[in-house]
């Protein structure tokens, strides 16, 4: 796509156009890099041990906020060992800091138990998140299929306070209004 530069818009209309343009390019670049870190994420997975029957890439889940307020919420990959989702994965080309917060509130939330482990990774660097405990380190490390086993009988599959599930929600909703741009279908 090439936009002009130094071009001033004849109309309201065409400069909303050209701006509506920039926006969706980058979000096709955007998409596109989420994709390559998701690949590079399942491959490590796979060296590890993990066949894909143990993971689910993209799964939504919809969160009701109130009454009024619902929506779909997704994280890249999930583990699943023994029907239990036991690590949540956020691949995001950018700022992974600003991630580990929609991490813990989306394992917080999803599911009727607590996700005990996420991450949130660029593809070359990554956090890993104990959920439970809150301890966040950084590391691109996963455990082996195998390592994983040996410990999941010690793992607690507890559900979130439920006085504090709807401030998780809320902060849940605030994540995704950032990341669904209203200028999308400019």
């Amino acid at each position: 796509m090439e936009i002009q530069l130094n071009k001033t818009p004849e109309s309201p209309e065409e400069r909303k156009k050209l701006i509506g343009d920039i926006i969706k390019e980058e979000e096709e670049l955007f998409a596109q890099s989420i994709g390559y870190i998701q690949r590079l994420m399942i491959e490590r997975l796979i060296n590890c041990g993990y066949k894909l029957s143990d993971m689910e890439i993209n799964k939504g889940y919809e969160v009701i906020v109130s009454d009024k307020e619902k929506f779909v919420t997704s994280v890249d990959i999930l583990l699943i060992l023994e029907g239990k989702v036991v690590f949540a994965i956020k691949c995001t080309p950018a700022s992974i800091d600003s991630w580990e917060r929609f991490m813990i509130a989306f394992c917080r939330v999803v599911e009727p138990y607590q996700i005990p482990f996420a991450m949130v990774t660029d593809g070359k660097e990554g956090r890993v998140i104990d959920v439970l405990t809150g301890e966040v380190k950084e590391t691109m490390d996963i455990p082996s299929k195998q390592e994983f086993l040996k410990v999941l009988p010690d793992i607690k599959f507890i559900p979130y306070s439920e006085e504090r599930l709807p401030k998780e929600r809320r902060i849940l909703y605030a994540f995704d209004a950032i990341k669904c741009c209203p200028t999308c279908n400019i």
